[in-house]
């Protein structure tokens, strides 16, 4: 029997169609925890625990069948279990969540890292002009003319704007759990998530909204240098500039600065530096039932990031912080999220206290290294989505994770400023055993990256290279 559409928002076509048609399904068994097995039973989906509940986690049903459909009738276009957006090694983490589960999965995105179409647990691309209001009408609600509705997960801020805003024809077509956009707006924007904080007392650096140019004295006065310069929203910033923020050492760099800021119609947040290295930049990923209820977490902590000190973290590892934890569960409940989410604090070497830097209200860079460490977000929002029960939760296994690009970019930095030798940095790559391109059961994406390095390092040889000697 054909299930009823388990969608967040009431309005959904589906289900009046659901109640009187039978469909043909075949089933794969899905095993959540540890590792992930998949075998053809009879018709129907069991989710099976591997381990006792973490302590953190809230009573979960499990256990329970439900058929969940493969493919379509030979000679029309293949079933999609899963339709993902963007194509970065954010996305190629949950595809392999999704695919190792025997989930059909699609991705769409404007623009694809080339490495990550040699996955094997990827099906097709789908190319996107721009991820905007038009993309919607265009291609999104066309990709999918299926009567059992695919799970859409957004793997990037705008992206995730994108479905939060048009959930409701959205919804129609797919199957997903999300926030409201005012919520979702709420914490993507940094203009409005520092206040929030504020209100709240979650501890937050010094910070100064600047719109316009009547705002910019007052930011000077009031935050000081040296600072940082954030933009309110990082995807916008990223149409005009690379990395994630500015530094201003003067009043008169500051200036300069926000005045850029407003010259791109952007609106900028000078914030004071949390001391503290690059270790010191933790975290808590959950995932955030359509109830509130917080499945699971895992606390991690960097241990590099590239750019040094104001980057995305290229070596992390879980640990265990139960403060980070209570700060940011609590923070996600203020705010009313659902969905995956990380929130991420540095601790101040002044007075120990952990400062709330962001949230990403969605999977993140080192999902891989979540998800091998016993919980796999990208899966568990599939069956929230699906309606299907949950999986109770194992408790944390050690991991740790590294991005060998930026990674190698990092250590020759430090190396350079005499903060890290060569063997301290091989030492520390030995405990790695989760990477953002390299899986033993999905070799292709990291290859892939290899043999493009190598095509890249044949070529500047041959634009340096000189002219034959006649």
């Amino acid at each position: 029997m054909r299930r009823r559409c388990q969608c967040p928002t009431a309005r959904c076509p589906t289900n009046a169609v659901a109640d009187s048609r039978n469909t043909t399904t075949a089933a794969k068994t899905i095993r959540v925890g540890g590792s992930i097995t998949v075998r053809k039973v009879p018709p129907g989906i069991q989710v099976v625990s591997a381990g006792s509940p973490a302590a953190a986690a809230p009573q979960i049903e499990s256990g329970v069948s439900t058929p969940i459909p493969t493919r379509f009738a030979r000679g029309t276009r293949p079933f999609v279990d899963a339709l993902i957006l963007r194509g970065s090694p954010n996305s190629l983490s949950a595809a392999r969540s999704l695919g190792r589960a025997g989930l059909q999965v699609v991705v769409a995105g404007t623009g694809t890292d080339p490495a990550i179409k040699y996955s094997r647990f990827i099906s097709r691309f789908e190319t996107l002009d721009d991820i905007d209001d038009r993309t919607v009408g265009s291609r999104l609600l066309d990709l999918n003319s299926q009567h059992d509705k695919p799970f859409l997960l957004a793997t990037g801020d705008q992206d995730a704007l994108l479905v939060a805003k048009h959930q409701a024809r959205l919804c129609e077509k797919f199957c997903f759990v999300c926030p409201s956009y005012a919520v979702l707006e709420g914490i993507i924007d940094k203009a409005k998530l520092y206040p929030t904080a504020k209100r709240h007392g979650i501890p937050h650096p010094k910070f100064h909204i600047v719109s316009d140019a009547n705002d910019i004295d007052a930011a000077i006065a009031s935050v000081g240098t040296p600072c940082y310069v954030k933009p309110a929203l990082a995807h916008e910033w990223r149409r005009f500039r690379r990395g994630k923020l500015e530094r201003a050492n003067s009043p008169d760099e500051l200036r300069h600065a926000l005045l850029s800021f407003i010259e791109m119609r952007l609106v900028a947040i000078p914030m004071e530096i949390i001391p503290g290295g690059d270790s010191e930049v933790y975290s808590v990923s959950t995932y955030i039932d359509r109830n509130g209820n917080s499945v699971g977490w895992r606390t991690k902590r960097k241990l590099r990031q590239f750019p040094v000190n104001a980057g995305d973290g290229c070596v992390q590892e879980i640990c265990d912080q139960p403060a980070i934890a209570e700060l940011g569960l609590r923070l996600l409940a203020i705010t009313g999220h659902r969905g995956p989410a990380t929130v991420e604090f540095r601790r101040d070497e002044r007075d120990g206290r952990f400062v709330l830097m962001e949230i990403n209200a969605r999977t993140i860079l080192g999902q891989e290294m979540i998800t091998r460490s016993g919980l796999d977000v990208p899966l568990l929002a599939y069956l929230d989505a699906k309606g299907l029960p949950l999986p109770p939760v194992t408790p944390a296994r050690p991991m740790r994770w590294v991005f060998l690009g930026p990674d190698y970019r990092a250590y020759k930095e430090l190396r350079k400023n005499g903060l890290l030798t060569l063997g301290a940095w091989l030492r520390s790559l030995i405990p790695c055993r989760s990477f953002a391109y390299f899986a033993l059961d999905d070799p292709g994406p990291f290859l892939a990256r290899i043999a493009l390095w190598l095509s890249r390092q044949l070529q500047a040889r041959t634009r340096h290279s000189p002219g034959p000697n006649l």
